[in-house]
């Protein structure tokens, strides 16, 4: 069971791990340099590959150090598939944004497996502790312990092992997730978790042996996905998968008070997806980065995670940061800046920080302004044949 509420700690306390650290600068430079290293025709050729040319992008883009539009900007008018792959971030975006948190629920009907003991907080043993024997598999859980980073297809088969093979509840698999990904994006994460394990797609995604082999340059055989695909879904949970764990996800924060702020300059409040030093960057304002306990109650973070946000915050001239609940920390100033007894208070929109009070700016999007309908598209299939650029 989680806790109420989570652990402090001093922020000295929080360091982020010299290998997530290296593979992920936190930084805005770091971001930007990798976008000019782009080679959108290798990507599109070798992104499935776990050695693929892919940009390594995403904790960038999922905490605001670089938007969606800046990316194809900077990439130029040729990004091709890498268009469309940074499309699906604006798409589980809307999602979020207009069903909230039903995202958590089975969009489209129930997870085809499902064992008699899952749980939203449980997974097999031996693939939290990287021991399935499975080369790639273990390979990649320890990459997103140690470096906060999965290649997007080493995850879809992290995915598909916990879903289809053990009958692991989804959210226990998004929930691992989340904890340690540097770029876990709440909706990114648990759509892209339904998308696999079929209740948020028209079919369950399965990865066999042949496939891992294939993209992660291993010559495994003899495994427990080494067998027809319909095996795979149908057939008995593996004795490797059947001793199952309840996940340990605790979170911490660090020892600070809620925020503080003169009522006399106007107040910019900041999230962890929205640490972009160039939004309004010559305001006289007050900066706050606002951590709300009660978030992080419900899905916990890792102590290199919440260390990389904040040594990324850094990069926000005169941000300081609060430990507090919007409800708390906001709604006073809201109301006292909209009946003119306080300066203005602003926050970028998110989907994450809906219930924030005061006005929002718009976060920038380069493909949802195309689509209008009021309720979530159902696919990104039909959310790309509305939005996607015309030649």
């Amino acid at each position: 069971m989680q806790p109420d509420h989570p652990t402090r700690v001093p922020v000295a306390g929080l360091a982020i791990p010299a290998a997530a650290s290296r593979a992920f600068p936190p930084d805005r430079a770091e971001a930007l340099a990798r976008l000019a290293a782009v080679d959108p025709a290798a990507y599109a050729r070798t992104r499935n590959h776990l050695r693929g040319a892919v940009t390594r992008l995403s904790p960038y883009l999922t905490h605001g150090l670089v938007s969606v539009p800046e990316a194809l900007a900077a990439v130029g008018p040729n990004a091709g598939k890498l268009a469309q792959e940074l499309a699906w971030r604006e798409f589980f975006q809307l999602v979020h944004e207009l069903e909230g948190a039903r995202i958590l629920r089975d969009r489209f009907g129930p997870q085809p497996r499902l064992a008699p003991n899952a749980g939203p907080r449980r997974l097999p043993a031996a693939l939290v502790a990287a021991r399935t024997g499975i080369d790639a598999v273990d390979a990649a859980v320890r990459a997103l312990v140690d470096e906060g980073y999965v290649h997007n297809h080493a995850r879809m088969w992290l995915a598909s092992v916990a879903c289809h093979l053990a009958g692991a509840d989804w959210r226990a698999g998004a929930a691992w997730f989340q904890h340690h990904l540097l770029d876990g994006d709440l909706a990114s994460n648990a759509l892209s978790w339904q998308w696999v394990a079929g209740s948020g797609s028209s079919k369950p995604y399965l990865a066999d042996q042949a496939n891992l082999n294939r993209f992660a340059d291993t010559r495994q055989r003899g495994t427990f996905l080494d067998r027809p695909r319909e095996a795979l879904l149908d057939g008995p949970v593996p004795d490797a998968l059947r001793e199952t764990v309840d996940l340990d996800l605790p979170t911490v924060l660090p020892d600070l008070p809620a925020p503080d702020p003169d009522p006399t300059r106007p107040l910019l409040a900041y999230h962890p997806w929205g640490l972009d030093p160039t939004w309004r960057a010559d305001d006289d304002a007050e900066r706050w980065l606002l951590l709300e306990p009660s978030f992080f109650a419900r899905h916990p973070w890792s102590r290199a995670r919440l260390a990389w946000v904040l040594a990324a915050a850094k990069a926000v001239p005169g941000l300081q940061v609060g430990v507090a609940d919007a409800r708390d920390a906001l709604a006073p100033r809201a109301s006292a800046a909209a009946a003119g007894r306080a300066a203005p208070l602003v926050h970028r929109a998110h989907p994450a920080v809906a219930h924030w009070p005061g006005p929002s700016d718009p976060t920038p999007t380069a493909f949802r302004h195309r689509w209008t309908a009021a309720a979530a598209p159902r696919s990104f299939s039909a959310f790309w044949s509305r939005v996607a650029p015309r030649s």
